[in-house]
C-alpha cells in the first residue's frame, strides 16, 4: 500500500517538473526559432542586394552584442573562456563571430550553465535593446520599466495570462511609433541600434547545441528542487512557479521588441532586395 502514494508523489513531482521547465524554456526557445527564421530571411535578402558584406550593414553591433552575451554567462556560470572574437570577416562556414570555453564536466552549476550560456544572445540582446529606449527613448523606456515593475506573469500553459502579456505588448510597440518621433533625431538612433541588435540574435547551430548539453542538468535540478519542496515545504513548489511565470513576463516582453526590429529588418531587407532586381530588369 505505501507504494501507491510514493509513486503518485514520484508521477506528481515529474509532472510538475515537466511543467516549469517548459515553461522556463519554451518562450525562450520558440523566440529563439523566430529570430533565426527571420534572420535567415533578412541576410539572403541582404546578400542578394548587396553581396555578403550586407551582413556586416548590421553585424558591426549585432554580433559583438551576440558574442559578449555568450561570454558573460561563461563567466557568470564559472566557465573558463578560452577564446573570443567579437567580429571578424566570415569564415567559410558562416562564423563571424565566436566564443569558446571550457567548464568542469563534474559540476551541475557548470553543466546547467551550457544551457544558459547557449541562450545568452537572447538575453543580451533584449537588454541592449532595453538599454537603448533608456538612453534614446525615454518615454517608451519609462512604459516598459513600469511593466517590468508590475507583479504580472506569464505562462504558456495558463491562457488567462496571455490577454494581458498581448496588451501589453500592444502597449510598448505603440509607444515606439508616435508621429513625433520621426523628427527625433535620438529616436533613429535607436531604431539603427535595436535593428542591428535584433538583426544578430538568433542561435547557432553550435549555440543550439551546448543549450541542449545543459537541458537535462537543468531539468534535474528543477526535479530536486521540486522533490524537496514537496517533502519539507510544499507551497515552496507555487512560489516557484510564480517565479518562473515572473520572469518569462519580463523577459519574453523584451524579446517581443526583438522580434519586432527582426521583422522590420526582413521588411526593409526585402524592399532592397525588390528594389535592386526592380533596377536590374529596366
Amino acid at each position: 500500500m505505501p507504494a501507491i502514494p510514493l509513486f503518485s508523489i514520484i508521477l506528481g513531482v515529474a509532472w510538475s517538473s515537466l511543467i516549469e521547465f517548459i515553461s522556463l524554456t519554451g518562450g525562450l526557445v520558440l523566440c529563439g526559432f523566430i529570430l533565426g527564421y527571420l534572420e535567415r530571411l533578412s541576410n539572403r535578402n541582404m546578400v542578394r542586394s548587396f553581396g555578403i558584406k550586407g551582413i556586416y550593414f548590421t553585424a558591426w553591433l549585432g554580433t559583438p552584442v551576440h558574442e559578449l552575451g555568450h561570454a558573460a554567462m561563461c563567466l557568470i556560470f564559472g566557465h573558463r573562456v578560452t577564446g573570443i572574437k567579437l567580429i571578424q570577416a566570415s569564415g567559410a562556414d558562416g562564423t563571424i563571430g565566436y566564443v569558446t570555453h571550457t567548464f568542469n564536466p563534474n559540476s551541475l552549476y557548470q553543466k546547467i550553465g551550457n544551457f544558459f550560456i547557449g541562450l545568452a544572445p537572447l538575453i543580451s540582446g533584449s537588454l541592449a535593446i532595453f538599454l537603448s529606449t533608456y538612453l534614446f527613448v525615454p518615454g517608451s523606456y519609462t512604459l516598459i520599466f513600469h511593466y517590468l515593475g508590475e507583479k504580472q506573469n506569464f505562462s504558456l500553459f495558463e491562457p488567462t495570462t496571455w490577454d494581458a502579456f498581448v496588451n501589453t505588448v500592444q502597449s510598448v510597440f505603440a509607444s515606439l511609433f508616435f508621429i513625433s518621433h520621426l523628427a527625433d533625431l535620438k529616436y533613429w538612433l535607436f531604431f539603427i541600434l535595436a535593428l542591428c541588435i535584433a538583426s544578430h540574435m538568433s542561435l547557432s547551430p553550435a549555440d543550439i547545441r551546448g543549450a541542449a548539453s545543459g537541458a537535462g542538468a537543468l531539468f534535474l535540478l528543477i526535479a530536486v528542487a521540486n522533490a524537496l519542496s514537496t517533502v519539507l515545504d510544499p507551497p515552496l513548489n507555487s512560489q516557484m512557479t510564480a517565479v518562473i511565470g515572473r520572469f518569462n513576463f519580463c523577459l519574453l516582453l523584451l524579446l517581443s521588441l526583438a522580434v519586432l526590429f527582426s521583422a522590420m529588418k526582413l521588411l526593409i531587407s526585402g524592399l532592397f532586395n525588390w528594389g535592386f532586381h526592380g533596377l536590374k530588369r529596366m
